[in-house]
């Protein structure tokens, strides 16, 4: 005798940010059931929550999807949902994650009620409950928008007779994968087209995912994710330009895109094609500061200047860049930043002001008073200063001159 068990446990897809509408719908699950388990005298409730075939409304369709006839049914829900619905919502975001959700609830559980209703009509008072009507609607998104990733699967092998036990782990393609659920679904219908589980909720919502999925776009949209995958792979692999051109692809529809534009400018790096690196940093880097994402913006620019030697970017980038390093306690950084602002862009507003703030941080910061001389001795060389800005900084020439002369009597 052999039996074969199988589970998903897990995708490839990656999840961006903490899936708080994931979260949000495993707990109304779990508080329902334990509610309506634990408290007595709830039983009149819980029935008016449900979905009866021969009542049909949208809002029971959608409470009916919170509860459940057992542990087991609400464990395997609660599996599909925690791998299937993060990497959705995190593309979607969490209100149309949550809206799409609801939707796929109550059409899924209505299309069930109407399946009963048309081919059993004494089932009229049989409630409908779960959730795996909705979260086969979550599959059909998975299916449109991350057609190109592996989900992951746990199985168990028995030869009873044999006494032989084995477990296994593999992986299938979302399209292979998805496919024979939906075969299978189609199958228990036609053996068990009434009673039972209600597979036409599950096919009704899987095709509902599917039709949003592509009404909403999120086909253009996994096709854009695969090729950024298809380039890590090669860039993992050395494969450079086959991996740019997966990336310049990827920007030619997504111009603006600060995180690909650093990978294309890291490729363009390896290759040797400086100029376009150095273009795609500055996009980058401009990038981030438009979203006002500082930090990145920094990380950015620290890694073009590791890699590019001596570069610098538009005027207005580097003075945010100097004023972030500040902000952000990385004093060293932000002096030089300063420095190359006030020294690449000499004509350009606030230069002067720049390297006064240079040769502050190199004196109060960084405690290093000869480097702010030197600083105040090429601003005072500049043809172009106001003589308030001279004698500003003829002022602070002098304290610095000062300053360093104690540091050498105390020496």
């Amino acid at each position: 005798m052999y039996y074969f068990f199988y589970i998903p446990v897990g995708t490839e897809a990656r999840v961006r940010g903490t899936p708080w509408g994931t979260i949000a719908l495993a707990c109304a699950n779990v508080g329902a059931f334990l509610f309506f388990r634990l408290a007595p005298g709830f039983e009149p409730e819980f029935y008016r929550l449900t979905l009866l075939p021969g009542e049909p409304s949208m809002i029971t369709s959608i409470t009916s999807s919170f509860l459940h006839a057992g542990w087991v049914h609400l464990l395997s829900n609660l599996l599909y949902l925690g791998i299937l619905a993060p990497p959705i919502e995190s593309r979607l975001g969490t209100t149309r994650f949550l809206i799409a959700y609801l939707g796929f609830a109550g059409l899924a559980n209505l299309a069930q009620a109407g399946w009963m209703l048309a081919a059993a009509p004494d089932l009229a008072s049989t409630p409908i409950l779960g959730s795996s009507g909705a979260i086969a609607g979550v599959m059909g998104l998975f299916l449109v928008r991350l057609y190109f990733v592996r989900l992951r699967f746990a199985s168990v092998t028995l030869l009873y007779f044999q006494g032989i036990t084995r477990a296994n782990k593999f992986a299938l393609p979302a399209v292979v994968a998805i496919a024979a659920w939906f075969a299978l679904q189609a199958i228990y219908q036609l053996v068990e087209p009434v009673e039972g589980t209600a597979y036409v909720s599950h096919l009704a919502g899987l095709g509902s995912g599917v039709g949003l999925g592509l009404l909403m776009g999120l086909a253009g949209e996994g096709r854009l994710e695969r090729r950024l995958i298809l380039g890590d792979r090669y860039a993992q692999k050395g494969e450079w330009f086959a991996a740019l051109g997966e990336y310049e692809a990827y920007l030619a529809k997504r111009p603006g895109d600060p995180e690909v534009l650093i990978r294309a400018a890291r490729v363009h790096r390896v290759t040797h094609q400086s100029s376009e690196s150095l273009a795609r940093f500055r996009e980058a880097i401009s990038g981030w500061l438009k979203r006002g994402e500082i930090e990145e913006a920094c990380d950015a620019f620290d890694e073009m200047k590791r890699l590019l030697g001596d570069v610098t970017i538009p005027p207005g980038d580097l003075l945010r860049v100097a004023r972030g390093y500040e902000e952000r306690g990385r004093p060293s950084d932000a002096s030089r930043a300063y420095e190359a602002y006030g020294r690449h862009h000499p004509e350009a507003a606030g230069a002067v002001t720049a390297l006064l703030k240079c040769a502050d941080i190199e004196w109060k910061a960084l405690n290093n008073p000869g480097r702010a001389l030197y600083v105040c001795q090429e601003l005072l060389s500049y043809s172009s200063l106001t003589p308030e800005v001279e004698r500003l900084a003829r002022d602070r020439l002098r304290a610095l001159e000062e300053a360093l002369a104690l540091q050498r009597g105390a020496a």
